[in-house]
């Protein structure tokens, strides 16, 4: 979300927000006002209800959201030191993009006229890049036909049309910085300069500090490390980068979202004439700032985990930019014919027909919200009620069971929300494909095949797991399973405490007899024990790829695993290798080793020192 700073000052500041205006609209009112070009009166109200609802969404976030952060001093023993900051290789951030993007697809959900896409993907939001960017070129829809659009997904998720999407063909736009600059500043008061903006220590109390930034280093800004008085690197906490004046945001945005609504009430009225009179209202009416300018300057709040003396701040000196074509699949698709949407003058909710647009389901149902495309809930003073789609009768039947999604056309169902709940899963037809007798179930999200899992008094603490397709059919178990599956294969422990990896279809693929303390596959490796303790590595065929020679090793984490040793003089060694088995960081002594984050993120401590993901020695 872009927040905006106050650009001009009233003299009366009682006079509002409306009564401050620049000679000229913001660049976002005019690039809004240029987007209208074209479109009839029908086709803007549709984009300014759009836009209504945005602010509506940020709104609600913000009633949600609450800064308990105040300054507090630190004990030195409590101190906690911190990781130098450094930006990743081009090569590995192309490769974490890579990552990022490897399930991306995305959610259709639709208004009374139109629909709205949103990119997702697991492994998108377990990521640590930046969110890229989608500009969708093709459309191909559930009946066959295809049109082709230019949908900046960032500036509007809108497609006018109510039939369901299946894929879309994308350009995907991301950028990632190459090189930084670094401004020092030494206690309150101090100013440093990037690019012609100016940096300065506006606060310092105890394990808090706020810095100002102009332009420049606003836009640019990336990283800020804390250094206590002895010149210790301590650990950041929280930090908060918002425009100058953000914390009247909410402000901002309620007369923001009134000046929206005088342009839906006059339009619904017909006060307009033409786009052309509309525009020219916008102009004239909209305020000199917005919510979703681009922010000219601005603060950063942080806290640490100690007491602040001086700061470094880091910015983006120079970046690369990077752009690939993908084609995304709708992740859950609407093949119902019937679509939720909620009424505009009541914001109760009802069903259309995804043909023509009529009401099918009268708008009688209080915050309905979908589960799934068959399966919807509300709640209300007496709890929880849940509904399925009846297509034939076109109605929502009332339901006795918890509801919860699986996937698009099965759900998992209790009879009531309790802990000791048994769960089955149930069809779309209201049918149960499994009966309501396990204590939990869930879908593996590269298969879509679902475990079940059962305690008995004769298995193992935490129960076993049944493997079943979306048919019922029983795949494989009872087993201990271990995370999901990855390339292909899932680590299973039989009721005898046998070890494999098996493939979707329940094959036993590699028999792992005489090895132990067995990990998943990460990055086409696992990790285990063989009969002498040593630690190695076997690849998906089953084969030894990396010899086991190691006294442990972690899974490896963007191509490199810690691997530790005892030398002939009985002290232990540490160092990091690559997936071939060659060694990135030597071999040396490490009475101290340490992990810690996921992906990029990843700092690995050995030999008393701090590396990257990549293997690159952070310095102090």
């Amino acid at each position: 979300m872009r927040i905006t700073n106050q650009v001009s000052v009233c003299v009366a500041v009682t006079l509002g927000l409306l009564a401050c205006k620049n000679s000229q609209p913001s660049k976002f009112v005019m690039d809004f006002v240029k987007q209208l070009d074209g479109k009839s009166l029908e086709e803007a109200k549709a984009r300014l209800e759009e836009e209504n609802a945005n602010v509506a969404a940020y709104l609600r976030f913000m009633e949600t959201f609450k800064d308990d952060d105040k300054p507090e001093h630190v004990k030195p023993e409590d101190e906690r030191e911190g990781t130098p900051f450094a930006i990743p290789g081009a090569a590995q951030m192309e490769a974490a993009y890579e990552r990022a993007l490897a399930d991306i697809g995305f959610n259709q959900t639709f208004e009374k006229t139109y629909s709205l896409l949103q990119p997702d993907g697991r492994s998108l939001r377990k990521s640590h890049v930046d969110n890229p960017d989608f500009i969708v070129k093709e459309v191909y829809f559930h009946d066959g036909t295809k049109q082709v659009v230019e949908l900046d997904l960032k500036e509007s998720k809108r497609l006018n049309s109510l039939k369901t999407v299946d894929s879309m063909l994308v350009e995907v736009q991301y950028s990632y910085p190459v090189k930084t600059a670094v401004v020092s500043l030494d206690g309150k008061g101090d100013k440093g300069s990037y690019k012609g903006s100016t940096l300065k220590v506006e606060r310092i109390q105890d394990n808090f500090v706020r810095v100002s930034m102009g332009k420049a280093a606003y836009k640019d800004y990336l990283e800020i490390e804390a250094f206590n008085k002895e010149g210790k690197l301590i650990s950041r906490s929280s930090y908060t980068k918002a425009p100058e004046g953000g914390e009247n945001i909410g402000v901002l945005l309620k007369d923001y979202q009134k000046i929206l609504d005088g342009f839906l009430k006059r339009l619904e009225k017909k006060e307009y004439k033409d786009i052309a009179a509309l525009q020219k209202d916008i102009l004239e009416k909209m305020p000199a700032v917005t919510p979703f300018d681009d922010v000219e300057e601005g603060n950063v709040d942080a806290y640490f985990y100690g007491n602040v003396a001086k700061v470094k701040v880091h910015l983006e000196d120079e970046k690369k930019e990077g752009k690939k074509t993908m084609v995304l699949r709708n992740l859950a698709p609407n093949y119902t014919g019937l679509l939720l949407v909620a009424d505009e003058a009541t914001q109760k909710a009802g069903f259309i027909s995804a043909a023509t647009g009529k009401t099918v389901i009268p708008f009688n149902y209080q915050e309905l919200h979908q589960v799934s495309p068959w399966f919807f809930g509300t709640k209300d003073a007496s709890g929880f009620r849940y509904f399925r789609l009846d297509t034939a009768a076109q109605q929502l039947v009332a339901m006795n069971e918890h509801v919860e999604e699986l996937t698009g056309d099965l759900v998992k169902v209790a009879p009531n929300r309790q802990e000791e709940s048994k769960f089955g899963v149930m069809t779309n037809t209201g049918q149960l494909l499994l009966p309501i007798e396990f204590d939990d179930i869930s879908i593996d999200p590269s298969t879509n095949l679902i475990f079940a899992n059962k305690n008995r008094e004769d298995w193992p603490l935490g129960g076993m797991t049944i493997i079943y397709d979306n048919t019922g059919k029983q795949i494989g178990g009872p087993y201990k399973i271990h995370n999901d599956f990855t390339h292909g294969l899932l680590l299973v422990k039989d009721i005898r405490d046998n070890a494999s990896f098996i493939n979707p279809k329940g094959e036993k693929v590699i028999d792992l007899k005489g090895y132990y303390n067995i990990e998943p596959f990460t990055e086409g490796l696992a990790s285990m024990e063989d009969e002498t303790g040593n630690t190695g590595f076997l690849d998906i065929q089953g084969k030894v790829a990396i010899p086991f020679e190691y006294r442990s090793a972690t899974p490896f984490n963007q191509g490199l695993s810690m691997v530790e040793r005892t030398n002939s003089n009985n002290v232990t060694e540490a160092a990091l290798i690559n997936t071939s088995g060659a060694v990135v960081v030597p071999f040396a002594a490490s009475p101290d080793t340490d992990t810690d984050g996921e992906g990029p993120a990843r700092i690995y401590t050995l030999q008393n020192k701090k590396f990257d993901a990549w293997g690159k020695e952070l310095k102090k």
